[in-house]
């Protein structure tokens, strides 16, 4: 659906297309190297009616298949709204000339999030470890976005709706990230789960909160979804109070817990072990909420 005129643009240099992005500080991820390629679109794999912030097509690019993951466009009011005055003040100050309180899409952005957390496994050597292998970011023309509506009737970007006046040139391209291809589904047996909570804390060893553990985030035992991830340095632990902070980094460890009592698995691992049932309370219950709440 269209957002409304007034809402704010996300154009942000996007154009430029060979850059790392974001360009906050903290890590950042690189364009895909065969970003000119031709992008066959065969069949999408996200289920279109849950709604969410993206969609998941197999490709082929290049004749190499692959995972594309097509973004909405994010609209960063809702942000700016929660924030408190405190807040806003923190994120106002600018340093080097840039100010975090006009970019909170850097922090929030779906596809940002995702740049962020691929860059750090990138940069410290665990891309394709512990997560799906990524390749890079894309940006696809309105061309390809034409493509998508006339091939999968697939028009829900969530743009300004001034912009559907305007030529397909002159719009906002679709970002996307591309991935490994990996249908199987995930095998939800005790060695996986032993393997997969080490890959678990391996990203949280280097920064990198996945804030979403489920099991439709995992396709062969590897995680394939960042969209909310906080990956250090990050404003929220610069704005939130210590307790806070700790429970948003622990809220991946209650989750697998509960994620392998949902799937049935027969293992005494666990990846969150505390005495105290108030806090455990607490931890299942940050799980279903907004981690800005």
């Amino acid at each position: 659906m269209p957002r409304r005129k007034g809402q704010s643009r996300q154009r942000q240099g996007q154009r430029a297309a060979r850059i790392p992005l974001p360009s906050c500080q903290g890590p950042k991820l690189y364009p895909f190297v065969n970003d000119k390629a031709n992008v066959e679109f065969i069949r999408l794999l996200s289920d279109p009616t849950r709604g969410g912030d993206s969609y998941v097509f197999e490709v082929s690019i290049g004749g190499n298949p692959y995972a594309l993951k097509a973004f909405k466009y994010y609209d960063k009011e809702e942000d700016e709204l929660a924030l408190d005055e405190f807040e806003r003040k923190f994120l106002s100050h600018s340093e080097g000339g840039y100010t975090p309180l006009d970019h909170l899409d850097h922090y929030f952005d779906p596809f940002y999030n995702e740049c962020r957390a691929y860059g750090r496994l990138i940069a410290e050597n665990l891309n394709g470890q512990v997560a799906v292998r990524c390749h890079g970011y894309m940006m696809l023309s309105a061309e390809h976005e034409d493509t998508l509506d006339n091939q999968f009737e697939m028009n829900g970007w969530n743009r300004l709706a001034e912009e559907y006046d305007e030529p397909p040139s002159k719009r906002q391209p679709l970002r996307a990230i591309i991935k490994d291809l990996v249908l199987e589904d995930t095998v939800w047996k005790p060695r996986v789960a032993v393997r997969m909570l080490s890959h678990l804390k391996t990203m949280r060893k280097h920064g990198v909160y996945v804030m979403d553990i489920k099991p439709s985030n995992y396709k062969g035992g590897k995680l394939v979804d960042f969209s909310i991830a906080l990956t250090e340095p990050h404003v929220v632990f610069q704005l939130k109070p210590d307790f806070q902070i700790e429970s948003y980094k622990n809220r991946d460890l209650g989750a697998f817990d509960e994620m392998m009592r949902d799937q049935k698995v027969k293992t005494t691992i666990r990846a969150f072990r505390v005495r105290n049932k108030d806090t455990i309370r607490k931890l299942r219950s940050s799980t279903k909420s907004g981690y800005r709440a």
